[in-house]
């Protein structure tokens, strides 16, 4: 997707590489139970703590409700300003979203590229996302 003004941007939420365009027009333009004020009002704790109810409620969100990871990966894209990847996991012992792990990275846009191209081939792994990103991530970006 090309946002009306020529950009776009890429985003790998967990195994899937999303295109948010211009996040904030991304998110605001979602079906979202939340208005557009409480949208402008979260900020990126409030964000990551709706990721990790999401992912706590279907830990597989990206597969099974892309529309809702979609609108996730925009949101953090806009409120983090930086980051285009999250890895969100929920152990099998989790006993509440808090317990959901989340790691957030700034990866290139090569990678992005190369990683979106697997997965129009059917290619993209999450082996191949974790040899690409997570295993260079640094730990400082969980969330």
């Amino acid at each position: 997707m090309i946002g009306t003004d020529g950009t776009f941007m890429l985003f790998l939420f967990n195994e899937v590489v999303f295109d948010v365009a211009e996040p904030r027009a991304t998110a605001l333009a979602a079906r979202s139970p939340l208005s557009e004020a409480q949208l402008f009002n979260l900020g990126v704790a409030k964000t990551i703590k709706l990721l990790r109810e999401t992912i706590f409620d279907d830990p597989d969100l990206a597969q099974n409700r892309p529309d809702k990871a979609h609108f996730l990966a925009a949101m953090l894209a806009w409120k983090t300003g930086e980051a285009n990847a999250v890895l969100a996991v929920r152990p099998t012992a989790a006993r509440g979203p808090q317990d959901v792990q989340v790691r957030l990275a700034a990866v290139s846009l090569v990678t992005l590229v190369q990683l979106r191209e697997l997965q129009q081939g059917g290619k993209l792994t999450p082996r191949a996302t974790n040899s690409a990103v997570w295993d260079h991530a640094p730990q400082r970006m969980q969330a």
